[in-house]
């Protein structure tokens, strides 16, 4: 009669086999891959996927394990995809993602908005002692540009909202321009609305504010919706245009800081929609900065547009045992329903466990980029 190690034993047998034969695939993988590298053919075939799946089930003598096989057998290819991008990954040069530079001493900082802007407050905050001669920029991208430029060293400007989220456009101008993150700042936002000295909340006509201070505060907005709501540069931009203007019928969503630099009053204060309204600044400079109190990685990446292929990256996050932060979604300008993926997550690029997730991001995607390895921000309460 046979027990339960003679099962046993047959399934080492087979195993021993079967690891065999695994090995010897994965060899044939490595050298499709380096003839898909050669030729510069894509490692994704699906039509060859599917007649590979759907000619060994025919080998089954009965249906009773075929969804066992199938999901086997695209196991068993999809490991063999990892080694092909491997292959490639190793033809992309992917050690120089990590080109580490020194911070760039003394250095000329801007940042978007006005004298008296959120920006301004989280360039202060950051760096400590006041930078020299700091510059302001009135639009993000023109901020962008001053860095690639080399006008200025870093740039400073607002990346997320923790109630209105993502600021897409700074998403879209990091992939667009290349440019890295050094550092981070939380700055907490009160929104006031102000004006001219003496004016009144009847005077007022027009509210000039960036897109944001808008969206920070509707719910004060839905009892004056006899105002008109003009998109402007930035709050701070704002304020010192109705400073400029000299007509009471205009008012801006701006900080109090603001208000005093310009000579205007505080019509309501702090209309914001939550209390514990905080806007994440990052610091941006051409250049890749890390050393070993980094805490925190951003990447940007794209992935095949296959069933499963964001769940198995992710999986591995859990397997190197790293703390996912956030991830956030970019359309792709000109390309339909194809999208940027950006990643924050726990780590230091030097750290063994962050360098082979890094690894594997890199070889599962169609484009890649370590954005930043820096410290991260602790809120004020």
């Amino acid at each position: 009669m046979t027990d339960l190690e003679d099962y046993r034993k047959e399934l080492d047998a087979i195993d021993q086999e079967l690891v065999a034969l695994f090995e010897k695939r994965m060899h044939i993988s490595q050298a499709i891959g380096n003839y898909k590298v050669a030729h510069d053919l894509p490692i994704f075939d699906e039509g060859r996927e599917q007649r590979v799946a759907e000619q060994n089930l025919t080998h089954l003598k009965s249906d009773e394990f075929a969804v066992q096989t199938h999901h086997f057998l695209d196991t068993i290819m999809d490991l063999s995809k990892e080694v092909q991008k491997d292959v490639r990954a190793a033809s992309n040069d992917y050690e120089q993602i990590f080109a580490i530079h020194e911070p760039k001493q003394p250095a000329q900082i801007g940042y978007f908005g006005e004298t008296g802007s959120f920006c301004e407050e989280a360039m202060l905050a950051y760096f400590k002692e006041a930078p020299r001669d700091p510059k302001n920029y009135h639009t993000f991208e023109s901020l962008f540009l001053a860095i690639q430029n080399g006008e200025i060293d870093y740039g400073v400007l607002p990346v997320e909202n923790s109630s209105t989220g993502a600021i897409s456009q700074v998403l879209d101008l990091l992939y667009k321009y290349g440019l890295s993150i050094v550092g981070e700042q939380y700055i907490k936002i009160e929104q006031h609305l102000i004006g001219l000295e003496g004016t009144s909340l009847d005077q007022i006509e027009e509210v000039y504010s960036h897109p944001q201070g808008f969206q920070q505060s509707t719910d004060y907005f839905k009892y004056h919706e006899q105002w008109r709501q003009i998109p402007f540069h930035s709050t701070s931009d704002s304020a010192k245009m109705v400073k400029d203007s000299g007509d009471a019928h205009k008012g801006a969503i701006a900080s109090r800081r603001a208000a005093q630099i310009h000579g205007l009053s505080i019509l309501a204060e702090s209309i914001q929609n939550q209390s514990e309204n905080t806007t994440r600044f990052i610091i941006v400079g051409k250049d890749l900065e890390s050393n070993p109190r980094c805490n925190k990685v951003s990447v940007v990446f794209s992935l095949d547009n296959q069933a499963g292929t964001l769940f198995k990256l992710l999986r591995h996050f859990a397997r190197y045992h790293i703390n996912l932060i956030k991830i956030e979604s970019r359309p792709v300008e000109g390309e339909k329903w194809e999208y940027l993926l950006y990643l924050d997550f726990e780590g230091n690029i030097a750290d063994e466990n962050v360098h082979e997730a890094l690894r594997f991001i890199h070889r599962s995607s169609v484009y890649f980029r370590l954005l930043g390895c820096y410290i991260a921000a602790t809120e004020n309460k």
